[in-house]
């Protein structure tokens, strides 16, 4: 694993952070191959430091307009894949204290509105792991309120400029000192790398995703807004092996990048770190 030795200086607004969760509850649970995410997150804690709270946009809550969790504490939401053997009792009992903010989360809906959304509130919808795993590991006393927002999902094209757009509705909050955080994965096709997750004999490592994580950079470090927008608008035709990383129609760990894109504003972006998953990269950003 590589972290990296620069350290962006802290300005007066909260940062848009990128992370790559790792797989499940597994993090959690310190299973040997996600040791290296677990120490990233740690040696990266600082990110938060100071900061009103977080506004994190999760990867495994895809809805066409965006949904807020509006409760004050919400639950904790086990939302493993139906069906996946070898996860063990204990991932059921994994607990995250911490709260929510009422509040932000009307506030949240007013600003996204009035650019265009038809906001969601909900206030019954539980923290799932595209929250608690990366705030567990990256906050572990849960003193910071977290509303959970979801990504754009099933609108084929559109989905693109829709999570751009909601990046830049959700920058304003940077300025109010709430840290807007990108839960998902740069890597992310999952039926290349199950096999080797469960443990299945035999089972090969990914594909190599490092030219994917080369262009991905290039967008982060891109500090011109209208060139970085144009680069990420058009990932799709230029992104090598880019239906391999995220596949078509399952893209959605992906979104969070793009929604950390559209709230950096005018700042370049620092690779935090990466981290190895049976041969994939993953990578941490922050601006």
């Amino acid at each position: 694993m590589a972290v990296t030795e620069e350290t962006p200086k802290k300005t007066g607004r909260a940062p848009s952070f990128f992370v790559s969760h790792g797989a499940g509850p597994f993090a959690i649970l310190n299973a040997p191959f996600q040791l290296q995410l677990v120490d990233l997150c740690e040696k990266t804690r600082w990110v938060l430091d100071g900061w009103k709270g977080v506004i994190l946009v999760t990867a495994h809550w895809v809805t066409d307009q965006p949904h807020i969790s509006s409760g004050p504490k919400p639950h904790i939401y086990y939302d493993y894949i139906d069906g996946l053997e070898g996860i063990p009792p204990e991932a059921w009992e994994i607990k995250y204290e911490s709260r929510g903010d009422t509040e932000v989360a009307h506030e949240i809906k007013r600003r996204l509105d009035k650019q265009g959304f038809n906001c969601v509130l909900d206030d019954e919808r539980g923290w799932d792991h595209g929250v608690w795993v990366p705030m567990k590991l990256l906050r572990p006393d849960g003193d910071l309120p977290i509303v959970q927002v979801s990504v754009p999902g099933n609108m084929g094209e559109r989905e693109t400029p829709e999570a751009l757009k909601l990046g830049a509705a959700l920058e304003s909050f940077r300025d109010d000192g709430w840290v807007i955080l990108g839960s998902g994965s740069s890597y992310h096709n999952f039926d290349a790398v199950i096999p080797a997750i469960m443990g299945v004999p035999g089972a090969k490592d990914a594909p190599d995703n490092r030219p994917f994580e080369a262009a991905l950079q290039k967008v982060a470090f891109t500090e011109d807004v209208e060139e970085r927008r144009r680069l990420m608008l058009t990932w799709r035709d230029w992104f090598p092996e880019n239906e391999v990383v995220q596949p078509i129609g399952k893209a959605e760990h992906f979104m969070p990048f793009i929604v950390n894109i559209g709230a950096s504003g005018g700042d370049k972006g620092t690779l935090l770190g990466t981290w190895d998953l049976f041969g994939t990269k993953m990578t941490s950003y922050v601006w």
